[in-house]
């Protein structure tokens, strides 16, 4: 059976039948050899919780200092942009310097720690990171709080146990998946699942929450589970391997839309249900003309807002809870003209992408 295995610093992903999983009795468990742990498979323990609501009303404070924040992120994939784009506001808001420092993407955490202890030598008074390893970029992590820098995870979960934490609940959005799936197909049916990169903690807890809701549904089956790298070549090549594989399913849950946007999917396959968290210019358009049936936004303007917001009230010296968690949902058609769902997820069309 093909598994994940290592090559040299990055993961190689191949496609695994279920069949062969389920031979071994351990789909649920280490879906496409992922290991998913008793952690990720877990709600997250949140301390603070946003609504839908509370996102429009949520406000930057004003810096006390000029501070300077730096946010590490693992490369620019449209979902990150949209997280800067919310940070740069709230950091023009607060009357704080935000700059940007970039790895060469998430199955790259070496890249993304040159880049970040590059950027700590201009010595920022906090660190915003979305991690490209939940693991691999945790002693970093730690090592900069244990130097006096508070450190917020923004967006992914490093498995920092001393970082502050700005998420959605990737393994609630994950069960959200199942359920608008179910939705969808009561009648069931096989499907595909998209993971994304099996190293990125997003990726592998939405895995997980799904596998696990979809047990609800037992006339609902999972024929395949890819993981792919944030590429669009790599996505659609794994896709079409496992629908070649498998040639009769009736939906496709991709765990981030980037992965295997609902326009790329070849045309004998586009019958199939198209499920998929992120929302973005493209996928709405999607919904609207019918070849996606369902989005899970992830909110990253609001998300990286919030981040920045809180870097500046812990360095104002006011409280701030470890575990704030973004709103989940899912939206269908007829949300799509409704702006709680759009305005915290994407850029204005004049808003000039990070570089």
């Amino acid at each position: 059976m093909a598994q994940l295995k290592k090559c040299r610093r990055n993961w190689c992903a191949t496609t695994v039948s279920v069949t062969a999983i389920f031979a071994l009795g351990t789909f649920t468990a280490n879906a496409q050899g992922l290991n998913l742990t008793d952690a990720e498979k877990t709600p997250a323990k949140c301390d603070t919780t946003y609504k839908v609501a509370d996102l429009a009303g949520f406000k930057a404070p004003k810096a006390k200092k000029p501070y300077h924040i730096e946010f590490s992120v693992p490369m620019f994939i449209p979902y990150i942009q949209a997280l800067i784009y919310g940070a740069q506001v709230a950091a023009k808001e607060s009357g704080v310097t935000l700059t940007v420092d970039a790895g060469k993407g998430f199955m790259d955490p070496a890249a993304q720690i040159t880049q970040l202890e590059n950027a700590l030598t201009h010595k920022p008074d906090a660190v915003l990171i979305n991690p490209s390893d939940p693991d691999g970029m945790t002693p970093t992590i730690d090592d900069i709080i244990a130097g006096g820098t508070p450190v917020f995870d923004v967006g992914t979960l490093s498995n920092s146990q001393k970082s502050l934490k700005v998420v959605q609940d990737d393994y609630g959005q994950g069960l959200i998946g199942a359920d608008a799936v179910a939705k969808l197909l009561p009648q069931g049916g096989p499907g595909i699942l998209m993971g994304g990169p099996p190293n990125a903690s997003w990726a592998r807890r939405r895995v997980a929450g799904f596998l696990d809701e979809i047990k609800k549904y037992p006339n609902i089956k999972i024929a395949a589970v890819v993981s792919s790298d944030n590429d669009a070549s790599d996505g659609i090549t794994k896709f079409s391997n496992a629908a070649q594989a498998n040639p009769k399913f009736d939906f496709i849950y991709v765990t981030g839309s980037f992965v295997l946007q609902p326009q790329s999917i070849p045309a004998e396959y586009r019958k199939a249900v198209y499920v998929a968290g992120s929302l973005t210019p493209v996928t709405l358009e999607a919904l609207k003309e019918g070849s996606a049936a369902s989005i899970l936004p992830d909110f990253p303007i609001s998300v990286g807002y919030i981040g920045v917001s809180l870097a500046v009230h812990r360095l104002n010296g006011d409280s701030v809870t470890q575990y704030n968690c973004a709103p989940s949902g899912a939206m269908f058609k007829a949300d799509v003209n409704n702006p709680v769902w759009t305005e915290g997820s994407i850029m204005p069309a004049d808003a000039a992408p990070a570089k």
